[in-house]
């Protein structure tokens, strides 16, 4: 079986840099696991904001 997760520790900063590579719009604070948008915040739209969960990935 192959293991998708390279290393426990870094598997959220992993993440969060991966989806910074994939989307050059976002914004990533990995220190503070934080992705926001390049050109936030934007006139006349309202902003999301989203935590927690499980805690799996």
């Amino acid at each position: 079986m192959k293991m998708l997760i390279n290393v426990p520790e870094t598997v959220v900063a992993d993440a969060l840099r991966g989806m910074a590579s994939a989307h050059p719009e976002l914004a990533v604070d990995v220190e503070n696991r934080v992705i926001v948008r390049r050109d936030a915040p934007v006139a006349g739209q309202v902003a999301l904001v989203s935590g927690g969960g499980s805690g799996h990935e």
